[in-house]
């Protein structure tokens, strides 16, 4: 099964998979980003941000998975502006 996302005229996609996040990130590469999606997962403050439904399809949240950025780099989430 292949699925690919198809953007509604005038949306801002919230989720995205692997390759997504990789394409928003230059210099990242796949082993790293396999790491901080674990790291993710089992860390409650940043756990809903990846969905797995199958064992070979995951989703990232691309706001949390900038949060989890901020965290790695400071220790603790950016506060967002509202």
């Amino acid at each position: 099964m292949k699925i690919n996302y198809v953007p509604v005229a005038g949306s801002i996609a919230e989720w995205g998979n692997k390759e997504a996040v990789l394409k928003r990130y230059e210099g990242l590469n796949i082993y790293t980003l396999n790491r901080w999606l674990a790291e993710m997962r089992n860390n409650k403050q940043f756990g809903r941000g990846v969905i797995n439904p199958t064992h070979k399809l995951v989703w990232i949240n691309f706001e949390v998975f900038e949060e989890f950025l901020y965290w790695k780099q400071h220790g603790y989430a950016r506060i967002k502006d509202k």
